[in-house]
């Protein structure tokens, strides 16, 4: 069973992929440093099953795997300061955002320049081919990501203006898992003979970044996000599958008992991502807005209470995950239901839009009295 192990990072990286595609259309600043973080986390979940399949004895081969895995875990530390940058009220290309980057760069062209100073070679492992670190690799490459949690933290710890599209705690937990899966990597790269774990966290944690993200969107799940759980769903069952037969007695039904709980660990888990991807989640407003008179969707009165609420258009974007686009033909919508008369300009009519939301919300408010 461990022979296929490759499969596992292969359906991680492709859930990755399909976030990826999901997410690049969005033009929001945050959408588009996702995007980075989700092609990233794919290449070097890819660079893994490639590392797996690599054969036993060319090292020269394995080599060039664990080199180009090395470029994606290097980017991986200013991406996540940034992320954490946005998410704390501070500016994506600030000071430490930069200092990480740089670092990160130099340690990452010392390791394609020098790499037989970072890995003394390869062995072979139960779920294929691992790279075995120098003491000086692994001070020198962990040190990356340790500098980046510790800037990290420090963000999210003491926040200049908390984003509020993000749950603190959620956040605080998800990038503490995340780290955890990044270092197991670190098990088998010192002879353990361990599957590395950040495949699955990776990308387990990018699908439900993305249902997490779209929990404000009336929208149905679109065909991407599907097509990431089911694979992410795939990894995991696989993941468990193995892991329960490493630690099972030998007896006669010992693969049959693993392949019932493969199959159960998938169809559990993806039942958990669609019913999280199904969940209808609403903001926290002072009081909701009557508009159905107006025959606006779902998603456009979710606008309309934004803007009620006094929200800019940036933070609309960022809180139903759409783009500029995408929200630009919505507004459109809604000024010809809402405002028909109007011939104004965008900014007018989203000005006129605000006031008369705001005397919906002062009628509304006199009724209830």
């Amino acid at each position: 069973m461990t022979s296929i192990f490759f499969l596992v990072p292969l359906f991680a990286s492709l859930a990755n992929v399909s976030c990826f595609l999901e997410n690049i259309a969005r033009d929001h600043r945050f959408h588009r440093l996702l995007s980075v973080f989700y092609f990233t986390i794919g290449i070097q979940n890819a660079a893994t099953a490639a590392l797996c399949l690599a054969p036993e004895k060319s090292e020269s081969v394995g080599l060039a795997f664990w080199i180009f895995q090395c470029h994606s875990f290097f980017l991986l530390a200013p991406v996540l300061v940034a992320l954490c940058s946005f998410c704390t009220g501070r500016k994506l290309l600030n000071k430490a955002t930069i200092a990480i980057a740089i670092y990160a760069l130099s340690v990452d062209l010392l390791c394609s320049s020098l790499p037989k100073s970072f890995v003394y070679g390869f062995a072979l492992l139960s779920f294929g081919m691992a790279p075995l670190l120098t003491v000086f690799g692994g001070i020198l490459g962990g040190s990356v990501h340790f500098l980046a949690i510790a800037i990290s933290l420090y963000f999210v710890l003491f926040p200049l203006d908390w984003n509020s599209f993000f749950d603190r705690k959620t956040f605080i937990i998800a990038l503490c898992v995340w780290w955890f899966g990044l270092f197991s990597n670190f098990l088998p790269m010192y002879g353990l003979n361990f599957p590395p774990l950040h495949p699955v966290v990776d990308a387990t944690l990018s699908v439900l970044l993305s249902i997490y993200l779209n929990r404000f969107n009336t929208s149905r799940p679109s065909l991407y996000s599907l097509i990431a759980s089911i694979l992410i769903s795939l990894a995991v069952g696989l993941l468990v599958g193995i892991l329960v037969l490493r630690i099972l007695p030998t007896f006669p039904f010992k693969e049959m008992v693993t392949s019932v709980v493969i199959t159960l660990s998938s169809l559990l888990f993806f039942a958990y991502l669609l019913k999280s991807s199904l969940k209808e989640n609403k903001p926290n407003f002072t009081f909701p807005l009557n508009l159905g008179d107006f025959g606006l969707s779902k998603q456009e009165l979710r606008i309309c209470e934004l803007v009620a609420e006094g929200h800019s258009r940036s933070f609309i974007r960022l809180i139903l995950n759409v783009s500029d686009g995408t929200l630009r033909n919505h507004l459109k919508n809604i000024y010809s239901k809402v405002l028909p008369e109007s011939n104004s300009t965008a900014k007018d009519q989203l000005q006129r839009l605000t006031v008369f939301l705001s005397k919906q919300k002062l009628l509304e408010g006199n009724s209830d009295k």
